[in-house]
């Protein structure tokens, strides 16, 4: 967040053309930066937000299609991250045309959450090896996406949360694959939804 800060800053003064500022205009000048740094993070409680409620219903309808109902295919409602992807794929890419500015920071994040695609895919791909019992992995793996994330944005509801995912990890592995399903949504809920609405609110609230 530092980087980011100074280097908005570095950009705007290098094209002010050695303009002489008074002591309110150079806060007033700080403070626009700061508030262009944060809005780049801000604007993600839209992706936590989205996969939050998508794996909460995924999850959710698997627990209760498995557990209560003669229902071939409980794993169905996991179809929606086919459009979860679609709708951040779109996402990413019109935020990226309006992006004004693009550093190594930004780089990092879209590139920390890509990995941890890829790993979650791999792992549910193969998941017929490992029993199916795949939620202790996701939930390990979401830990560490939320962990960074949180620790990039200086961001404590996000830390927290993760956590919480490395607890409930801890305990899916004791549990079967259906009340898997439970953990699963309880650590979206608390590791996504909570920290989406919080980072959301926060951005209202300062008009960012």
């Amino acid at each position: 967040m530092v980087y980011n800060i100074n280097y908005f800053i570095i950009v705007k003064f290098s094209t002010m053309e050695d303009k002489e500022l008074s002591p309110q205009e150079s806060l007033d000048l700080i403070q626009q930066m700061i508030g262009k740094a944060r809005k780049r993070y801000t604007d993600n409680s839209f992706y936590f937000l989205l996969w939050g409620w998508i794996t909460i219903v995924a999850s959710v309808f698997h627990y209760v299609a498995a557990s209560y109902t003669s229902f071939e295919y409980p794993y169905a409602g996991w179809s929606l991250t086919v459009v979860g992807a679609i709708v951040s794929m779109v996402k990413g890419s019109k935020d990226g045309r309006t992006a004004k500015v693009h550093n190594y920071t930004d780089k990092m994040y879209g590139w920390l959450w890509a990995s941890l695609g890829i790993g979650m895919f791999t792992i549910i791909f193969n998941g017929q090896l490992l029993g199916w019992s795949v939620v202790p992995f996701i939930l390990l793996f979401a830990g560490i996406g939320t962990s960074v994330s949180g620790a990039m944005m200086n961001f404590l509801p996000l830390r927290i949360g993760a956590v919480i995912f490395w607890l409930l990890a801890l305990a899916a592995f004791r549990v079967d694959p259906n009340q898997q399903m439970l953990l699963m949504a309880s650590g979206v809920a608390f590791g996504y939804l909570i920290p989406g609405y919080i980072m959301k609110s926060n951005a209202k609230k300062n008009a960012i």
